[in-house]
């Protein structure tokens, strides 16, 4: 059954997505290319000239329905994409960019029959100088590769034998693509660490200016000015402003160099573990202690597939969890847009963010009997058993890994990161995670969420479905996060894509879903939470496929549970934790 969200109802297919792509790092001179192109898929190396095209909505995915159109790549075939546009130069261009949000899993672009450039990987955001190739009047092809979970690179959830917990795969453009113009003396990049607990600034730098005035607005109320030549520069904040869930402040920051100013925000926060006033380990925000109660989120439409059709879609979700009491998203082994990002910076929304697994074939029996009956400690150096053969497989997972670490540096929510995820192309994990925070001190990290447990990282996480959650006999000195529960399931006729239901509890009404959430709530959580439980994750935010255990229909029009009711059990939650 084919379906549709509000947005993907009323999508301008001219220009979707039509906001600017990189929220913390904002300049003015920029061309979106999303809207119709065209498309084709070949067996062999070269597209058709003149027959074959097929329109594409893009940035939606081949395989999504909003795309229009939904036919599937197979691994050894090639997707290509065509599109003219004409493109006027600003007076002081110095360097032109063509920008891809993400486009999955490799591909490489043509501008006016020359090579512009090429990219792996499905998730990261990446640039192409098309300098010295656009002209005014430019023909554009991308030849787009995609083995989905048959080759080496990461692709979360997709598969091609789908069905059940996995999802329909998805290839090609799936964010944005735009343009933008940087003049001679331009900033390319900045990494910005605050450091409430010194009341100080960091920032890290990259370009091509040699000075730069730094300006902060607090409520745009001057704060700071100052100069430097210098890549690095630091400034002191007074009594700065924190960021909270509940207070989600943010400072404004811009940057200017001789030829341009960009924009940029930062939050003050802090995160970190320790102690409550009973003893107990919890997640601390600026130091103090916080119940953690999020929501599994695969961040999945039922028309877009990866790519929500709006950024409206992306508040609105967020905003619903907001609404029913939750404090954080785990965005599950799928990295988002980069706008999705500043949403929950700026809506106040804690992130626990996945990386996107790897690797493959899985011993079924390995990854997921064993461990649901309580066996969740296996060797992560066998790496045949844990789908990890393929060295070059490793590989590209790490580089896609630094790719994720180095494109959310900067996301104000993020608190956490988790490299692998019940065991799926497990390896060295210790060694990921001793690499993770190498990079980035300042968040705390779920080294193996659910199994194959190592000891390291800074949870003990826990995934429970098939059993009453109990708090463990012996405890790490980590903080014990129930990282996933519940996925409790009922379908909502009318409102489904499922052929065949998926869940782990199944109710044929409303009310009885109600009654069993808030009961497991009620009998499983609050009094753990008083032992020493430090958060959980409900699965889901919403349906996807089928999967009907989402507290929202896949196409986003039917809450299934009661808001009020759901509110009222997550703040008796936070109230244990003081």
């Amino acid at each position: 059954m084919s379906l549709l969200s509000p947005w993907g109802e009323h999508l301008n297919r001219a220009l979707p997505l039509n906001e600017y792509p990189r929220p913390q790092l904002v300049r003015d001179n920029w061309m979106n290319l999303n809207g119709m192109w065209e498309c084709q898929i070949t067996d062999g190396p070269e597209p058709s000239r003149h027959e074959g095209w097929k329109p594409i909505c893009v940035p939606f995915a081949l395989g999504s329905l909003l795309s229009g159109v939904e036919d599937q790549l197979h691994p050894g075939q090639v997707l290509w994409y065509r599109r003219r546009f004409i493109y006027h130069p600003a007076e002081n261009r110095h360097q032109v960019l063509l920008n891809f949000e993400a486009v999955d899993q490799c591909c490489v672009i043509y501008l006016n029959g020359l090579v512009a450039g090429h990219h792996e990987g499905g998730y990261a955001p990446f640039s192409v100088d098309i300098t010295n190739l656009v002209k005014v009047d430019n023909e554009m092809l991308v030849r787009v590769t995609d083995d989905s979970d048959q080759g080496i690179y990461a692709y979360g959830k997709q598969r091609l034998a789908h069905g059940g917990m996995w999802y329909t795969p998805s290839s090609g453009i799936w964010q944005t693509v735009w343009i933008e113009e940087l003049p001679e003396h331009s900033m390319q990049d900045v990494k910005i660490t605050p450091d409430p607990e010194n009341g100080m600034v960091y920032l890290q730098m990259a370009g091509t200016f040699t000075q730069a005035v730094i300006t902060v607005f607090a409520d745009r109320k001057l704060i700071h000015r100052g100069m430097t030549s210098e890549m690095s520069y630091s400034f002191a904040l007074e009594d700065a402003h924190a960021w909270t869930p509940e207070d989600p402040f943010l400072y404004d920051l811009y940057i200017q160099t001789e030829d341009e100013t960009v924009r940029s925000y930062f939050g003050m926060r802090r995160f970190s573990s320790g102690r409550d006033a009973s003893g107990q380990m919890r997640f601390l925000l600026n130091g103090r202690p916080v119940f953690l109660s999020g929501l599994l989120d695969q961040g999945y439409s039922c028309d877009g597939l990866m790519t929500y059709p709006a950024d409206e879609a992306m508040i609105f979700d967020i905003m619903k969890a907001r609404d029913m009491g939750f404090n954080f998203l785990r965005k599950h082994v799928k990295i988002e847009s980069r706008r999705w990002y500043y949403h929950c910076d700026r809506l106040g929304m804690l992130v626990m963010q996945d990386m996107p697994n790897g690797g493959g074939p899985y011993d079924t029996r390995r990854v997921a009997v064993w461990p649901t009956i309580g066996f969740r400690k296996f060797p992560d150096s066998e790496y045949e058993k844990n789908g990890r053969a393929d060295e070059r497989g490793r590989k590209a997972w790490g580089m896609e890994l630094d790719a994720m670490l180095d494109m959310l540096y900067n996301a104000v929510s993020v608190f956490a990161w988790v490299p692998f995820n019940e065991g799926w192309g497990q390896f060295d994990t210790k060694q990921v995670t001793d690499r993770i925070r190498s990079y980035d001190s300042t968040r705390l990290v779920d080294a193996a969420s659910g199994w194959f447990e190592t000891g390291c990282g800074d949870f003990d996480s826990r995934h429970v479905y098939f059993r009453p959650f109990r708090m463990p006999a012996r405890r790490d000195g980590r903080i014990l996060l129930l990282s996933e529960f519940g996925g409790y399931s009922y379908l909502e006729p009318q409102h489904s894509q499922a052929e065949k239901l998926y869940g782990y509890r199944k109710y044929s009404d409303r009310l009885r879903l109600n009654d069993a959430v808030l009961a497991c709530y009620e009998r499983e959580i609050l009094p753990a939470v008083t032992e020493g439980l430090a958060g959980c994750i409900y699965t889901q935010v919403s349906d996807v496929e089928d999967e009907c255990n989402g507290l929202l229909t896949a196409d986003r029009r039917v809450l299934k549970i009661d808001e009020r009711r759901m509110r009222k059990m997550n703040e008796r939650c936070r109230r244990c934790v003081r």
